[in-house]
């Protein structure tokens, strides 16, 4: 990505035509969020932050939406706004904050980033005592916030028009993921491949394909189909965990605590695609894969590459 060694770009996603990526940017002449033209690497402002120092952002992005949590502390997460932006129109609004204990901290939320489908969004927020969460589902065309469920439940995703979650009878126990659909307004099954998903928020889907790990980090599943069960596909050994996992058209990247990777989902063919570490950013067009840190500084550079899945050469390899 041009510019991403001139300062600190964290990617947020990117556009349907894979021409802008969306970032927090910490940089000499920009600090907030914005578009990154990937062609040239020029930024767009979108919204600055008031404390470059302190200020953070964390979101997702599909089609003109882009949706993000803004924290403003580098040790509290837990008080936060919740700011969606049209890319058509240009419009910012605030749709959400975190809510606040009788003595006025903030409850604590799962710290993820909101899901976004459509003209929806959805994300989870502390409101009580004792991990108590409740899932918030905005129409962002008109800034309508409705609370789905609360209760014991962790951060939602899209699942086409299901807003899925996990969530334990008891606290303590096993999740597993309940929905609710955009279209008729009303709790609806999950998909077979979902329903036999336990103890794990780590899930990703576009409608179609499905991965999620183990509860305990070492196993990748997958799937390429919703009314197939998901298949264990890697197994992680020597100490080693699964961290994050994101989906493009024909891939599956996953990062663990050795290295980023990238998979094609027709052929099953792999490979590192950083030195150690770093992240992947998956949407509807590009992967953005960002590089570890090489220093410890406040705002270090992250090199940070686009990957078109459709230019990538797949060395062969059995579909697994």
């Amino acid at each position: 990505m041009p510019g991403s060694l001139a300062g600190e770009l964290v990617p947020l996603g990117a556009a349907p035509d894979g021409r802008t990526a969306y970032v927090s940017a910490w940089t000499p002449a920009f600090a907030g969020v914005a578009a990154l033209s990937l062609a040239t690497g020029r930024l767009t402002p979108i919204s600055p932050f008031a404390s470059a120092a302190q200020d953070q952002a964390d979101g997702a992005s599909s089609g003109p939406w882009l949706v993000w949590f803004q924290t403003y502390s580098l040790t509290d997460l837990d008080r936060f706004r919740i700011y969606a932006w049209d890319a058509a129109t240009g419009s910012l609004r605030v749709i959400g904050q975190s809510l606040q204990a009788p003595d006025g901290t903030p409850w604590p939320s799962p710290w993820h980033a909101p899901a976004v489908s459509g003209h929806y969004a959805a994300w989870a927020q502390g409101y009580g005592p004792g991990g108590l969460v409740e899932i918030e589902l905005a129409n962002l065309d008109n800034g309508a916030v409705t609370t789905l469920r609360r209760g014991h439940v962790q951060a939602p995703f899209f699942d086409g028009r299901l807003v899925v979650w996990p969530e334990s009878d008891t606290p303590g126990s096993e999740t597993t993921l309940r929905a609710f659909s955009v279209a008729t307004h009303a709790p609806a099954a999950v998909s077979p491949v979902l329903a036999a998903v336990r103890g794990t928020d780590f899930v990703v889907t576009d409608g179609r394909r499905t991965a999620y790990f183990s509860p305990d980090f070492t196993g990748l599943f997958y799937s390429p189909a919703q009314d197939q069960a998901a298949r264990l596909v890697l197994r992680l050994t020597g100490g080693n965990d699964f961290t994050a996992l994101a989906l493009a058209p024909g891939t599956l990247a996953w990062t663990t605590t050795t290295a980023t990777y990238l998979a094609s989902t027709s052929t099953g063919a792999f490979t590192q695609v950083t030195p150690r570490f770093g992240d992947a950013t998956g949407s509807s067009s590009v992967v953005l894969i960002s590089d570890a840190p090489a220093q410890q500084a406040e705002h270090p550079a992250l090199p940070t590459y686009v990957v078109d899945p459709a230019g990538i050469d797949w060395p062969a390899c059995p579909a697994r």
